[in-house]
């Protein structure tokens, strides 16, 4: 089904929980340069890298980003943000630095005004916890990082006004001199974030924003209560328009007011396979909750005979019983509960509440799974998949391979090495064969054109070899050279001393 913010799709599910991240693209461009520096080996962590980009680079006045329909207005709003009154920056300057000097001449001059680390003489010989405080405290001192500060705060005034005037509910909007949406500062940061704040709707906590320049920008989470005063169709098309933005973690909920599937039957489904999509079995867990309840004199005594204890209550799981599928710190996990226990409904007693929460983690949950929540909660496990026929997959990216023949080759000669490295070292020093005769038994069979089919899979040794010996074009003393790199003479499999294979010269090297 073709779906866009225009014709959304009627849902059976909803967006019970969302998070989203943003940054402006000078704040990605400086991370993105990060990465590179700290992958050249430049620097020492990327949280190293990315403060010398902070501190390295000024750019243009207008360079800001602009996820509203006016842009030009936009970026006179950010120009002239109250945000922006009191630092002293003039962001019109276009001087380049080196990144490298500037950052050294920088922290260099700190540590040497400094009383409490004055007497190291470089900082790299900080400890670590230390040197990351330093770092973070003189970074906060530079230019660039108060700009890009500015250029946060600002988009996070814009974000505020389109969710006031645009994205709210119809039904959720007061008047025009009333925001519905509002949010008010919190004293300290959060999630490793240096400041934070609640998002209130209608002055009901429904959520949280936390930003900083040093983390990389804005992350703002809506709660259940907050999603339910969003326009879902609106909301997507305005994050389509936001610099750099992505989502990082998506609940959404099926509600069964009448309890037609019960906790019973996920947990029947759950030993069915109905929430393995691969080889791969999801951990589990079911929690009960309820009362205890007296059994009768009788029942006690046949309980005693039966069992030799004594029983006097029956724990009768009357409170809510909840069953978990997966785990949080893999990115997807289902949670079923009995909702209208919970919630001590009179009018909706059996009421059962499945949840799907997926994180970005080893994956990218792509922006359109809010207009289609029911295609992603089927596809998640075939347990779900009753919602609807149709399927939106949020797929994992960490299995997928690189097709790069030459990292696959380095690979292949680590394995190599780990798996067989002391098999060749048994033969160079204990059989003592030459490093001629080892490669030639162990290739016996095999002329130059076998090696493996795709060095993007785990070859079989002896084509290894032979892909080392004629590929390479490596003798055969390096080749054992490099499989054995590290181990001493008497390094050799511990199953052939076991096995007590001893070659006549063993006894006597070993010895």
């Amino acid at each position: 089904m073709n779906q866009n913010s225009k014709n959304p799709v009627q849902n059976l599910t909803k967006i019970d929980y969302l998070t989203i991240v943003f940054s402006p693209n000078e704040v990605a461009r400086c991370r993105f340069d990060a990465k590179l520096a700290f992958g050249n080996g430049d620097f020492s962590s990327y949280k190293e890298a990315y403060n010398a980009m902070l501190c390295a680079e000024l750019f243009e006045n207008n360079a800001t980003d602009d996820f509203a329909a006016d842009a030009e207005q936009s970026n006179f709003d950010i120009q002239n943000n109250t945000a922006t009154d009191d630092l002293e920056v003039d962001v019109s300057e276009s001087v380049i630095f080196n990144s490298d000097y500037f950052y050294n001449e920088l922290f260099e001059s700190n540590l040497a005004g400094s009383s409490k680390y004055r007497k190291y003489k470089s900082i790299k010989e900080i400890p670590e916890e230390d040197r990351k405080h330093f770092l973070k405290n003189i970074v906060r001192k530079t230019k660039r990082y108060k700009t890009l500060t500015s250029l946060i705060e600002g988009d996070i005034s814009k974000f505020m006004h389109l969710l006031n005037t645009e994205v709210a509910t119809a039904a959720d909007r007061l008047t025009s001199d009333t925001l519905s949406w509002s949010y008010r500062d919190n004293s300290g940061g959060m999630f490793t974030y240096e400041k934070s704040a609640t998002l209130y709707r209608h002055d009901v906590n429904s959520g949280v924003i936390a930003w900083g320049a040093n983390n990389g920008g804005v992350m703002i989470s809506f709660t259940g209560t907050g999603c339910a005063g969003l326009d879902i169709p609106k909301l997507h098309s305005m994050i389509q328009k936001m610099p750099n933005v992505k989502i990082t973690r998506l609940d959404i909920a099926y509600d069964d007011y009448e309890g037609n599937r019960t906790i019973q039957d996920y947990f029947q489904n759950l030993e069915e396979g109905a929430f393995c999509k691969t080889n791969q079995k999801p951990k589990w867990s079911l929690i009960k909750t309820g009362e205890l309840q007296k059994i009768s004199p009788e029942e006690q005594g046949l309980w005693r005979k039966k069992h030799g204890w004594q029983k006097r209550y029956d724990c009768v799981a009357n409170g809510g019983n909840t069953l978990y599928v997966g785990s949080r710190k893999n990115g997807k996990m289902a949670r079923m509960y009995e909702k209208g226990k919970q919630m001590e409904s009179e009018s909706q007693p059996n009421w059962v509440r499945a949840e799907l929460e997926l994180r970005s983690i080893d994956r990218v949950i792509s922006l359109d799974a809010l207009l289609n929540t029911d295609a992603v909660f089927a596809a998640a496990y075939p347990a779900f998949a009753f919602i609807t026929a149709e399927r939106l997959e949020i797929r994992t990216t960490s299995r997928e391979r690189i097709n790069n023949g030459l990292l696959v080759a380095d690979r292949l000669q680590r394995y190599c090495k780990q798996s067989y490295g002391k098999l060749l070292n048994f033969l160079r020093h204990i059989k003592e064969l030459s490093d001629k005769d080892i490669i030639d038994q162990l290739t016996k069979g095999l002329d130059s054109s076998d090696v493996p089919d795709s060095i993007n899979q785990d070859g079989i040794t002896p084509e290894y070899l032979i892909f080392l010996r004629h590929a390479k074009e490596l003798s055969d003393k390096d080749i054992i050279d490099k499989l054995t790199k590290g181990l001493n003479p008497w390094d050799i499999p511990k199953s052939i001393i076991e096995a007590t294979i001893t070659p006549p010269n063993q006894m006597e090297f070993l010895t």
